[in-house]
């Protein structure tokens, strides 16, 4: 889109933009949400440029947001308005626009958050986690517990935070009991690089009723590349809906 910043050059700059799960739909939207914490150290030019980025489910980008921000500025962005029918995930980042020495390490604090409404309200907010990444990275084991009595309603979404076009997901999940026995396991379907994919426990697992069993909870682990730290997620029926990082 003309005039935009690219993620590459944010990157490249020092301000790697930090990537959300980005939903808009009948149940859920969804609006991200920053403060100019430069206003706090910066007592000279502390004006900052902040830029977001909207990818769908299969990583094409979808929109692209701009707006300064002055001393203390804020910024409250209901992206159904600009992607009403998207979802996928979201990328923000401030840079401020004069140059300043902050200490070496990645610059991703940025005070950003996404909070998710349903026809309720505001249901949950999730704050800033893992940045872009400009290559492929290997993913630890992400695990967590779930209610056996909500199991049909339980789902994850999962985030692929690399921009590189040979940054595809691939990975597996597994069913735990809470224990740590393994109960199942099955290899993840791909996502695309600033993709995402919402999955509910049944798809992954049509058995899991049987081979949770009596049980009051297990849990869902997932690792393999390039996968952020997933969001479990319950959905009911009456439109009810909660998001959680791993």
């Amino acid at each position: 889109m003309p005039g935009e910043l690219q993620i590459s050059e944010a990157v490249a700059r020092g301000y790697p933009p930090a990537v959300l799960y980005l939903r808009n739909d009948e149940t859920v939207t969804t609006e991200v949400c920053a403060f100019n914490y430069f206003s706090i150290f910066m007592k000279d030019n502390p004006d900052v440029d902040a830029h977001v980025w909207f990818f769908d489910g299969a990583g094409k980008q979808a929109g692209y947001f701009h707006k300064e921000l002055g001393v203390d500025g804020q910024l409250q962005l209901l992206t159904s308005e600009l992607c009403p029918r998207v979802s996928g995930t979201v990328a923000m980042t401030l840079v401020p626009k004069h140059e300043t020495r902050l200490r070496p390490g990645r610059k991703v604090t940025t005070g950003y958050y996404a909070q998710y409404f349903s026809p309720h309200g505001a249901i949950t907010l999730s704050h800033e986690r893992e940045p872009v990444a400009a290559a492929p990275f290997p993913t630890s084991a992400w695990m967590q517990s779930y209610l056996t009595r909500f199991l049909k309603e339980s789902g994850v979404v999962l985030v692929n935070s690399c921009m590189a076009p040979e940054g595809v997901s691939v990975g597996t999940a597994r069913l735990m009991a809470l224990d740590g026995t393994a109960l199942g396991e099955r290899v993840l379907p791909e996502i695309a690089p600033m993709g995402a994919a919402r999955i509910s426990t049944l798809d992954l697992f049509p058995e899991a009723e049987r081979l949770v069993g009596a049980s009051e909870g297990f849990a869902l682990e997932f690792k393999g590349t390039n996968i952020a730290s997933p969001f479990s997620y319950y959905e009911f029926a009456n439109g009810k809906f909660s998001l959680h990082h791993f």
